[in-house]
């Protein structure tokens, strides 16, 4: 499900100059992105956010998500539940070079913001970091099947930082005196869905052709208990997209419900599928 735009930014706001006029101004703003989702549902909903970010041509590495190592990394993903903050793993999406994900989850009825943040103090040596595109918001695979409800409210959140606050990210001292001059922004940003109460689903996998083979080792293993379901997060997997199809919210022809049954019928499993 699509949720929203984002942009992040380290950034001055106003030339730096030595005029008087031009000096209160000259700050840069350091500005991410937070969704507050509250888990409507009374068990844990694991979940995967996705970020697609619109691409510079001709590229530029202050315009997109790099990640690596600690200090190559110019974003931080982190989600708090109950005031903790855990970092997240970001990752890009295989075959996808501007869409990176996450994972996480959120316990039953409990309210989570997740935060996708300018990395401090890595980007305040560049001071140019202007990052924006799109957010989405599925549920992984779990069992129950089906959608699961969701309160959404998506912000930016920014603070005006003077231009020479911490310019290399070094620990230097502040001369006694000193007068920092900070200020905060924040506004919500507009829903996709224009509500604030949603349902969530998987992602929807892509169009396949039935294979009875993979069908058939499915079946016999939902028969005796040793589907193994930890295995069925791989993103490649034919046989996670086969059970997900089959088995949750399916949207299969009649011939491939032909298959289903006659399979389920040969290995005795009493479970017969119909289209409505």
């Amino acid at each position: 499900m699509e949720i929203s735009t984002f942009e992040l930014l380290t950034k001055p706001i106003a030339p730096v100059a030595p005029l008087d006029p031009i000096g209160p101004v000259a700050r840069r703003i350091v500005q991410g992105y937070f969704l507050t989702i509250s888990n409507l549902e009374s068990f844990n909903v694991p979940y995967r956010i996705e970020f697609t970010v619109s691409l510079p041509d001709p590229p530029d590495s202050n315009k997109t998500i790099i990640l690596g190592s600690p200090d190559e990394q110019n974003v931080s993903l982190l989600v708090d539940v109950e005031g903790e903050n855990t970092e997240v793993t970001l990752a890009q999406v295989q075959g996808k070079p501007g869409v990176f994900r996450g994972l996480f989850r959120i316990p039953a009825h409990k309210t989570a913001s997740v935060e996708l943040l300018p990395k401090l103090p890595n980007v305040l040596d560049a001071g140019m970091l202007e990052v924006r595109g799109y957010v989405s918001l599925f549920r992984r695979f779990q069992f129950p099947f089906g959608r699961v409800k969701v309160l959404l409210n998506p912000e930016i959140r920014g603070t005006f930082l003077p231009n020479d606050f911490l310019p290399s990210g070094d620990n230097i001292p502040v001369p006694p005196n000193t007068e920092f001059d900070f200020d905060q922004i924040n506004y919500t940003l507009a829903l996709a869905s224009g509500k604030a109460l949603n349902e969530i689903s998987r992602k929807p996998f892509r169009s396949f052709v039935t294979n009875l083979q993979t069908l058939e080792s499915i079946s016999e293993e939902l028969g005796d208990g040793t589907l193994d379901l930890d295995s069925l997060e791989t993103d490649n997997s034919e046989k996670a997209q086969m059970l997900v199809q089959l088995l949750a919210e399916l949207d299969a022809s009649d011939v491939n419900l032909k298959d289903l049954n006659t399979v389920m019928e040969k290995l005795e499993i009493p479970v017969r599928m119909s289209s409505i």
